[in-house]
């Protein structure tokens, strides 16, 4: 027999309770998120918690998960065994894609603020699965660019470097456009993705240099 929870609308009503308790506890914040409001904007029953997720803190993991799992953000397969720049490239673009994406909802932003902040153990919840196998692939590609001479601390910084300027798109780019009225509209993932790469690479191609190793000195006759 399938599982029941798997047809249609038992899929329908646990998008609906996702979408609604982003909202809530984007919001509101964790503890002053009420059950009650969330089952009434998504419009179920408050069995429906029960039967999806258990209880209030499950969901909320459920959100989290939600918000960080970047679909379409790793290379493909067969880009794995490119130039390290063109690894790169593709994982930036991706990422762009995915942040800039219209059909994400608007509470995204909010609920990885809250965690990157103060997090949760719904974050602990998915470190391993999602974000840690994604961290190690960016570290590795920037190893291979800064080349086995640098530190991993400074492998560790240069990555949180390039991700960083990813991540601020995830804000409103209302903020953006009053500092900078030139990218009013700056929404073009690919356009951006260039431009991070461009200057990502340009940034570890110096980098490199620093962390290149002397040749022998020449006597002097």
């Amino acid at each position: 027999m399938a599982n029941v929870k798997d047809n249609a609308a038992s899929q329908e009503t646990r998008r609906k309770l996702i979408d609604a308790a982003g909202q809530v506890f984007a919001e509101r914040g964790f503890h002053a998120a009420t059950l009650e409001e969330i089952t009434s904007r998504a419009g179920v029953n408050k069995a429906a918690v029960k039967y999806h997720f258990q209880d209030k803190k499950e969901l909320y993991a459920s959100v989290v998960r939600h918000c960080l799992s970047f679909h379409g953000c790793e290379p493909p397969p067969e880009d794995m065994t490119a130039r390290p720049e063109d690894r790169l490239r593709s994982l930036i673009a991706g990422v762009m894609r995915n942040i800039l994406d219209p059909s994400n909802p608007p509470w995204r932003a909010a609920i990885i603020d809250h965690e990157l902040v103060q997090p949760t153990t719904a974050l602990d919840a998915v470190l391993e699965e999602l974000i840690a196998p994604r961290s190690r692939l960016q570290r590795d590609i920037v190893r291979s660019l800064l080349g086995p001479q640098a530190s991993e601390k400074t492998v560790a910084r240069t990555t949180v470097s390039i991700m960083a300027q990813c991540l601020v798109y995830l804000h409103d780019s209302r903020i953006r456009a009053r500092l900078h009225p030139v990218l009013a509209r700056d929404d073009d993932p690919e356009e951006i993705a260039r431009h991070i790469t461009e200057f990502s690479l340009a940034a570890l191609r110096s980098l490199g240099r620093q962390h290149k190793p002397a040749g022998p000195r020449r006597r002097r006759r």
